[in-house]
């Protein structure tokens, strides 16, 4: 009998993050900030590019972990390490709206439909800047990630108009801080 998947996985994420912290440590000091996230533990050069977003935080959080699948670390790296993390939390954010209209009012499972509709919307953008990152198109990459975010934003029409709690303004901040990161990353691509 094999060992249980959570044992295996924990084993996996120490020996990723021993192996992570080991990298970083060879190369400089490890960049530090305080608040929520404080940034310990990220790739010093991922944090250097992420200082120059909106949310550094947010953007040494997400885009941090994901730096050892990257050969070169350069504002590119870091944009495509930050668009992958938005389209996981948009993911998110659509799991927590399924969850959500299971026990809300009718309004607000009407009103989460159409947050579902618009996070849907806002994950086909994602992949359309994904593919304008890959060919090195900033502009297109911009104007999909604008987009996107016009899209998550929609979602508090209709409870702002039904007067009714929006479940979802948590998702929604946190994906407006990752998208501001995303265009001031694709502007220095």
């Amino acid at each position: 009998m094999g060992p249980r998947p959570a044992n295996a996985q924990q084993r996996l994420g120490f020996v990723v993050a021993a192996a992570a912290l080991l990298s970083a440590a060879s190369l400089l000091p490890l960049a530090s900030a305080k608040g929520k996230g404080g940034g310990h533990g990220v790739n010093p050069q991922v944090a250097g590019i992420c200082s120059h977003t909106p949310f550094p935080n947010v953007c040494k959080c997400t885009a941090g972990r994901h730096a050892a699948k990257y050969p070169v670390i350069d504002a590119q790296a870091v944009l495509n390490m930050q668009v992958d993390a938005f389209a996981r939390r948009t993911a998110q954010a659509r799991k927590h709206v399924a969850k959500s209209s299971r026990k809300g009012t009718p309004a607000q499972t009407q009103a989460l439909s159409f947050c579902d509709t618009m996070y849907m919307n806002t994950q086909d953008t994602i992949g359309a800047a994904q593919r304008a990152i890959s060919f090195k198109d900033k502009g297109t990459a911009k104007i999909m990630l604008q987009l996107a975010v016009q899209d998550f934003q929609s979602c508090d029409r209709p409870f702002q108009l039904a007067a009714i709690p929006n479940p979802m303004l948590k998702y929604d901040q946190q994906l407006n801080q990752m998208a501001n990161n995303c265009m001031a990353l694709a502007n220095m691509m």
